[in-house]
């Protein structure tokens, strides 16, 4: 019966149509068809008398075991039928085995209906019909009629067994060979060269039968089908266990396989400058493995290789792999190692084919000036060379995969480092078949995804750290977190706001909010992910935040007066050298009348006068540079106003002093405040005179005041 093989080739596809077939198949098909339809006529005439009980025992056993198969390794199944119609060849001849073969055929490939493609019927039929023919003829050939038992008929079932076996398998195998365009011997060794001794079993069980149908024809029917059936079973059975363990060894292959595949893209992943690098040179090795019609094993061995080959890079620093930059000397050095290192982390792997050999030798070059061995020409393993190829190309291309520009290019980088750097039969292999590899888009896992947005927010975060490191002004640090914001949140608006605001992230430290970051993008909202981020980045500048702030509070209060908020002296001294050389206006003032404040109504009472007096201050001179108590009751006003404006702030000052309400039980004190002007550089050329000046003129306001109250006193 004919042997049929679970492969995805037209000429086996239920799917398929004749017309779909190439013109070779369906020739193919069209003279099979042909052939079978003659010899169908030729055996119909030539059967001669035939033993009508034996002819309609096999002709109800092919009918029966039509379907009855058994599923062999690899996918191929064999049918019971072979059994029966090896029994027809040696009780009723060749072409009355033909006959039944072809009614046995029929059943088997006709039915059910839902699956009877009408090419598949035609090429069977005459398949099986010249198998058989050619098979019954060796048989009679050998043993030139019936006897009992001898050994030419032994013999003569092994060779109609071989024949019927070569017919099968080679039939099949032109065919799928002729439909897929691949290679005839190829498919025969690897799908049926293992099933011959089938064949020969089933010879041997039906010269077995055959003989106890002639020797008890009472019992036959009896004593064959349960033979039949068992051998049938058992072997069925015999086939299951091995397709189980086969099932589970490829299941560990696969494993393998994709633990393999998941490590490599955790490693590409982690690598910001290179993601999908790994993808991209494996798909580029195997396609040129296959341009170089290399059998399934270096296949396979260079696709591995391809997939590790940068492991090495595990064990260099992450700020060499990701330096934009050229490397120094001895960075270059580190980086060279990555090769070695790659060998020696899979060398206790144990890979079926050799991989470790490819993965050393992928950065040596054709002319020997590569690294680590220096290794030239030939003397490089097959897999490195082809690596050395699929991983330039893709280095000149990761930019812009698919562009025509960088493809063109990097094929002329290939071409011109032909037979120095690269092995030109390979690079002549990769420049014939790249066009349709390249427009390959990998398809990207959402845990390559995901490790991939790890990877970016590691490298966030220690941006992040290096930015704000050492930075102790507020400013500084909001600007270094908001630059970094936007470049990492592309088409938002950031923003870092002190203290606490309704909307955004808050920053906090201690449980206390210190400051608010605030991102938004018009188009869409924020993802989970990078709410997330967003979160962490709040924890990670919360102590340095809060740090500058303090800070700067504290900075603060040593240049403030806690009584009356205003500027203290030291906050003077420090603003006094930034007022060299500039025009300004110096006002000193002085409280008359303070002591007796203090000495009539309490030190509580003088307090709160010293307070309302620098929040006058704060009113006259609105828009002063500096406003600050030098200590006691003695302030200080450095402004750049011009003179004129200067005066009606002093006399408007005064007035508010004069006439506040909370001062009116201090009028009989004579309380009030002398003021004292000085400019520089029309007064004075340094702020020292023109607080030595400043203060001569306030204390002659002061003593004239004195005159004018003692005169007052004495009237």
């Amino acid at each position: 019966m004919p042997i049929k093989m679970k492969t995805e080739v037209p000429i086996l596809n239920d799917k398929a149509q004749f017309k779909s077939l190439p013109p070779a198949a369906r020739l193919a098909v069209a003279v099979f068809g042909m052939v079978g339809l003659l010899l169908l006529i030729v055996s119909t005439r030539w059967a001669g008398q035939l033993d009508a009980a034996h002819f309609g025992l096999m002709l109800f056993l092919a009918v029966v075991t039509a379907h009855a198969k058994v599923r062999l390794i690899g996918g191929s199944s064999l049918s019971l039928l072979t059994t029966v119609v090896l029994m027809s060849v040696m009780m009723l001849g060749a072409e009355a085995a033909v006959l039944v073969s072809v009614c046995g055929v029929y059943v088997q490939t006709a039915f059910p209906r839902r699956r009877c493609i009408p090419h598949h019927i035609v090429f069977n039929i005459g398949m099986i019909a010249l198998t058989v023919l050619v098979a019954g003829k060796a048989y009679h050939w050998m043993v030139r009629g019936f006897h009992p038992f001898t050994f030419d008929e032994l013999v003569g079932s092994l060779v109609a067994s071989l024949i019927y076996y070569l017919g099968n398998s080679l039939s099949v195998s032109l065919i799928v060979a002729l439909s897929s365009r691949r290679s005839m011997f190829r498919l025969w060794h690897d799908n049926f060269l293992y099933t011959a001794p089938l064949f020969f079993l089933a010879g041997l069980l039906a010269f077995v039968v055959s003989k106890l149908i002639w020797s008890f024809p009472g019992i036959t029917l009896m004593v064959a089908l349960p033979i039949l059936y068992l051998s049938y079973y058992s072997y069925r059975v015999y086939l299951r266990s091995l397709e189980i363990e086969k099932t589970h060894s490829a299941e560990m292959a696969e494993l393998f396989n994709s633990t393999l595949s998941t490590l490599a893209l955790a490693i590409d992943a982690r690598d910001r400058n290179t993601h999908g690098h790994i993808q991209r040179v494996q798909r580029y090795s195997r396609a040129i493995a296959e341009g170089m019609h290399l059998d399934e094993r270096e296949i396979k061995a260079i696709a591995a290789a391809a997939l590790l080959h940068d492991i090495g890079k595990l064990a260099i620093p992450e700020y060499i792999l990701n330096k934009t930059g050229p490397l120094t000397p001895e960075e270059m050095k580190k980086m060279r190692l990555h090769p070695r290192l790659g060998a020696e982390i899979i060398s206790n792997i144990k890979f079926p084919y050799p991989v470790a050999d490819s993965i050393m030798a992928h950065h040596e070059r054709f002319d020997g000036s590569g690294y680590p061995n220096g290794l030239a020409g030939k003397g490089i393993p097959l897999g490195a060379r082809v690596l050395a190829v699929a991983d330039v190309f893709d280095t000149c291309t990761s930019d812009r995969v698919g562009s025509e520009e960088a493809i063109d290019r990097a094929i002329e980088i290939l071409k011109h480092g032909a037979g120095t750097l690269f092995d030109p039969d390979i690079v002549s292999v990769w420049e014939s078949i790249h066009r349709d590899v390249v427009s390959w888009n990998p398809a990207t896992t959402r845990a390559y995804t995901h490790i991939q947005r790890a990877t970016s927010e590691i490298k966030i975060l220690e941006s992040l750290a290096d930015s704000i490191a050492g930075v102790t002004d507020v400013k500084e640090i909001i600007a270094g977190v908001g630059t970094l914001l936007k470049s990492s949140f592309p088409g938002c608006k950031a923003a870092v706001h002190v203290g606490e605001h309704d909307e955004g992230i808050p920053v906090i430290f201690s449980g206390s909010v210190v400051a608010t970051i605030s991102v938004y993008r018009p188009d869409e909202p924020l993802t989970e992910d990078e709410t997330r981020l967003l979160t962490v980045i709040a924890e990670k500048i919360s102590g340095t935040l809060n740090n500058a702030i303090a800070l700067e509070a504290a900075k603060r209060q040593a240049t403030v007066d806690q009584l009356t908020g205003l500027a203290n002296r030291h906050a003077f001294e420090r603003i006094s050298k930034s007022l060299a050389g500039q025009h300004c206006s110096i006002v000193l003032i002085d409280v008359n009348g303070f002591k007796g404040v203090n000495d009539n109504f309490g030190h509580q009472a003088g307090d709160a006068t010293l307070a309302r007096i620098g929040a006058h201050l704060r009113a006259a001179f609105d828009h002063a540079r500096l406003l600050c108590r030098l200590g006691g009751d003695e302030f200080l006003v450095v402004s750049m106003a011009d003179t004129r404006t200067l005066r009606m702030q002093i006399r408007n000052f005064r007035k508010m002093i004069i006439w506040d309400p909370a001062h009116e039980p201090y009028k009989k004190l004579l309380f009030g405040v002398s003021c004292g002007l000085a400019n520089i550089p029309a007064d004075s050329k340094t702020i020292e005179q023109a607080m030595q000046l400043a203060d001569e003129r306030m204390y002659s306001v002061k003593t004239r005041f004195k005159q004018w109250a003692s005169r007052v006193t004495a009237a």
